[in-house]
């Protein structure tokens, strides 16, 4: 497919309504990378997810934003302000951005990068210092290209 000639979608705020549709999004992007699959999450992951972000997006604390492309969610990112240790002992307000994930048939059209550009200028409009994700090998160089850089965390399976 000729991206180039087709018009970019359309980025904007997830709705609360959509919750679900951006929990396909982070199950598919967890999947796709290898990290877990679906059977691998209590049964009731889903509520869990809608109403954490839900509760977290009322309280202004995190947002989820999506890319639209005919009608259709192709691509998804969420943000929220980092809670629990370290951060309420250092107070040095941190972001996180999750779930990052574009459609195959829709990648290399830049909106991954567009996605995550809109979820950290949120984080920096609410304040955060700093702002953290984890890379998976697919979307490394571009959040390198954003200016992410690698830190020492390190992880036992």
């Amino acid at each position: 497919m000729n991206h180039a000639a087709v018009e970019a979608p359309a980025i904007r705020a997830g709705t609360l309504e959509e919750l679900d549709r951006y929990a396909d999004f982070w199950m598919a992007m967890f999947e796709e990378v290898g990290n877990y699959t679906e059977s691998d999450f209590a049964r009731d992951w889903r509520a869990r997810f809608r109403q954490y972000l839900a509760c977290r997006i009322e309280a202004g604390e995190a947002r989820f934003f999506v890319a639209v492309d005919d009608g259709e969610i192709v691509g998804t990112a969420g943000a929220l302000i980092a809670d629990g240790y370290p951060y309420v002992v250092h107070g040095i307000k941190r972001g996180y951005i999750f779930g990052v994930r574009v459609d195959p048939e829709q990648r290399g059209r830049g909106i991954a990068t567009r996605l995550t550009q809109e979820a950290v200028a949120f984080l920096r409009d609410l304040g955060c210092e700093r702002v953290r994700l984890h890379a998976s090998r697919f979307g490394r160089r571009a959040y390198e290209r954003l200016g992410f850089v690698p830190t020492n965390e390190m992880e036992l399976l």
